[in-house]
């Protein structure tokens, strides 16, 4: 069995004569053209011809990317798990593909020998994951699936690929899957979540900032941690979540808190000593491979010079335009207009979060002005100044893209305008409420 890195978690798990593709984004500006990569991809040097299955493991752009897509032949079965909702088939099917839909821990026979498993990782919660605004709501009923990781396995081998799963939402799942197959050849690792915190915080200091990123830092490393010891593979490789910002978000990049590749590796394997647990990293550049029967990798990990990273963010990165920008600017009472009609939806979900509080919303608008939304009676104002607000969450976000969120989630989400670091972000006081993020994602017309 052989592994190939390709890009963030884009990877293709090779076993005997059938390949299968897992998640696939190659293409500069998911998150509508926020996510870009370094070193940059050229996805022409891919070799998509002999790909047997695509694997997806949810809905983000980052693991489903149209783009990339389009470059893969839309007669090769794409594989996913049957979730609550079918948004995810139904976004594959608009693509052309044909759709393997797999029940919860039930094996698919991709050869006579290899085996393809997905596990939904359950429980999810925005807390756990980072993603502020969450993927799911409250309307599910005791499953909240949004995620999944995968086990591909043959007569030899096997290989878990755990993809954007944090320990906190996929422990029941990770414990299931080591139930199952014992010992774990190769294990896909993610070691930091996507998330606003902190760099899209706009009232943080420098020091709160550095503070922040130690925090966010130890936390994806710690997810890693624990994912690691309870699957305890022979070989593991940290991956998936590794991208800069491009267009105007260029300048959050210095305090995104992402740790280096070889930094992740060294921590790691200090803690799993003190842990006795041995395991052996693996660190891949960019169409490199490692192979499980050989033991060895196509050829050392030549780790990222940061130094250049930052002179291409600086010269090329800053330049991409979003793909919002050729909207035209709406004026503040085409806003207005659009957050009045947006409270009928607001008010039908509070209710069902029941969140009465004193709290306002504040989103920035033109002219230095806000529209302010207090939760008490959900009636949007136009005001000047918020100087002597106590309890409040304020949401700065481009004029253009703020209205593709308040005219609904097929023009843009708020999760994913989130997790494009679109969105600058205070509170007061500096606490996340889930319930809050949760009554602000139904919030459009």
């Amino acid at each position: 069995m052989k592994i190939t890195k390709l890009g963030s978690a884009t990877v293709i798990i090779e076993t005997g004569n059938t390949k299968i593709l897992c998640d696939p984004w190659l293409i500069d500006g998911a998150y509508y053209g926020s996510w870009c990569y370094y070193p940059p991809i050229e996805i022409e040097k891919c070799n998509f011809n002999d790909i047997d299955y695509v694997y997806i493991s949810h809905i983000h752009p980052d693991h489903l990317d149209p783009k990339t897509m389009k470059f893969i032949d839309c007669s090769i079965p794409v594989i996913i798990h049957r979730f609550h909702q079918n948004f995810l088939k139904r976004n594959i099917e608009r693509l052309g593909f044909n759709v393997i839909e797999l029940e919860n821990g039930v094996s698919f026979s991709l050869t006579k020998e290899a085996k393809i498993t997905i596990f939904a990782a359950d429980n999810c919660d925005p807390s756990v994951c980072g993603r502020i605004f969450g993927c799911t709501n409250k309307d599910v009923k005791g499953s909240m699936q949004i995620d999944s990781l995968c086990v591909v396995e043959d007569k030899d081998f096997v290989v878990v690929n755990t993809n954007d799963c944090p320990f906190g939402i996929s422990k029941q799942a990770l414990q299931e899957v080591k139930s199952r197959y014992g010992k774990i050849d190769f294990a896909l690792i993610g070691y930091s979540s996507a998330s606003l915190y902190p760099h899209c915080m706009m009232d943080y200091t420098q020091a709160e900032m550095e503070l922040g990123k130690q925090h966010a830092r130890n936390k994806g490393l710690m997810s890693g941690l624990n994912t690691l010891s309870v699957l305890q593979p022979e070989y593991y490789m940290p991956f998936a979540g590794t991208y800069i910002l491009g267009g105007s978000n260029y300048k959050k990049n210095s305090n995104i808190p992402f740790a280096e590749m070889t930094d992740v590796i060294d921590w790691l394997q200090t803690e799993l000593y003190i842990k006795h647990i041995e395991s052996t990293p693996v660190l891949l550049n960019f169409s490199e491979h490692f192979c499980l029967t050989s033991k060895k990798q196509s050829k050392p990990y030549k780790p990222i010079d940061p130094v250049s990273r930052n002179t291409y963010i600086e010269t090329t990165a800053k330049h991409f335009r979003f793909d919002f920008e050729d909207d035209v600017y709406p004026d503040n009472e085409e806003l207005f207009q659009l957050f009045s009609k947006a409270m009928p939806r607001l008010k039908k979900k509070q209710s069902e979060v029941s969140l009465f509080e004193d709290i306002n919303l504040v989103f920035d608008i033109n002219e230095k002005k806000f529209v302010v939304i207090n939760l008490l009676n959900l009636t949007p104002e136009i005001i000047s100044d918020i100087t002597d607000f106590e309890n409040y969450h304020r949401f700065k976000i481009d004029a253009r893209l703020l209205k593709r969120a308040l005219m609904g989630p097929h023009l843009a989400s708020w999760d994913n305008i989130w997790a494009g670091s679109h969105l600058d972000f205070a509170r007061k006081p500096d606490i996340f409420r889930f319930d809050l993020h949760i009554l602000i994602n139904s919030m459009f017309v």
